[in-house]
């Protein structure tokens, strides 16, 4: 059983999850497994804050400062395996 990087972030593998971000790539929406998207707002000039918001229900990551920051708060999932179950994931690969 192969695990990708996708599934790993899910069960809350933050290496995963911080591998997905630096590719860009957005995990479903934990609510709905609707798609999301990075979206900026201009509050005052020249402070920028990012989000990532899922485009079905509107569940959001929250405000941060830069789209890496966001996306990475977007992809880290709690870790829904302890410690020693992933270890044991990992031996049957």
């Amino acid at each position: 059983m192969v695990l990708t990087n996708e599934k790993r972030a899910l069960m809350g593998d933050r290496e995963a999850a911080k591998r997905l971000t630096d590719a860009g790539v957005l995990l479903l929406c934990p609510m709905c497994r609707g798609k999301a998207r990075v979206r900026s707002e201009r509050y005052y000039q020249p402070n920028v804050c990012r989000n990532v918001i899922c485009m079905k229900c509107f569940t959001s990551s929250g405000w941060y400062k830069t789209e890496h920051e966001a996306r990475l708060a977007w992809n880290t999932r709690a870790a829904i395996l302890s410690a020693e179950e992933m270890e044991m994931l990992e031996e049957l690969e």
